[in-house]
């Protein structure tokens, strides 16, 4: 943004990166190794979670029944922006930073709307599908 404004670039632009540039793996791994959990992500075929996984909506597949991509800020014409020289900033460093900045603000509490984690997926629900995974 400063060095948009420094060239007196103005105008409405979609700012979010090129379609396909961040897989959720990147997101997960990258997540991973910015705070440190030493956790392994299970990959589950859309089979399996169609047929005994958690209801849409709460994994973050963003799958959709017919098997389609989402659309929306996933497939977003980012043209006018790149053409404009405009980048996107790289995940380690917004990861990076947005941790650090949680940190010092305490680890704020999620909102007092924020579904609670408990009601996410049910634990032995989870089990059941990583035993699925193991078959």
């Amino acid at each position: 943004m400063p060095r948009s404004a420094e060239r007196g670039l103005s105008g409405a632009f979609t700012t979010t990166g090129p379609p396909g540039a961040i897989t959720l793996g990147d997101l997960l791994t990258t997540a991973l190794e910015v705070t440190g959990f030493d956790t392994e992500p299970v990959w589950a075929p859309p089979e399996l979670l169609l047929r005994h996984g958690p209801p849409l909506g709460m994994e973050f597949g963003l799958r959709l029944p017919d098997g389609s991509a989402p659309r929306g800020m996933h497939d977003a014409d980012v043209r006018a922006v790149l053409a404009e020289g405009l980048t996107a900033r790289p995940l380690r460093e917004t990861l990076t930073d947005t941790r650090a900045w949680l940190q010092a603000e305490g680890d704020p509490a999620p909102r007092a709307d924020a579904p609670s984690p408990d009601t996410w997926l049910d634990a032995a629900a989870e089990q059941r599908l990583l035993d699925q995974l193991s078959h």
